[in-house]
């Protein structure tokens, strides 16, 4: 019976250790599942073609400079 208590008492403690350690990297790669989407080729050529609609004054592109770099990202 004292057994049963220390062994329930390191398995609860383990599992919050595997929370502790296991869930930083979880949310890391969630973040960069979500930042790989942005390199899609569907993504890509839709900022392509944003960058290659004429805006129809003359200027080349439809897009000021902050708007491009906005786009790089």
């Amino acid at each position: 019976m004292d057994f049963t208590l220390i062994i329930i008492l390191t398995l609860v403690g383990f599992a919050v250790l595997a929370y502790l350690l296991l869930m930083p990297v979880y949310r890391f790669l969630q973040r960069e599942e979500q930042a790989s989407e942005r390199w899609t080729h569907e993504e890509l050529r839709r900022r392509q073609r944003a960058q290659e609609a004429p805006s129809g004054d003359g200027a080349g592109g439809a897009q000021s400079g902050e708007a491009a770099d906005e786009t790089v990202r």
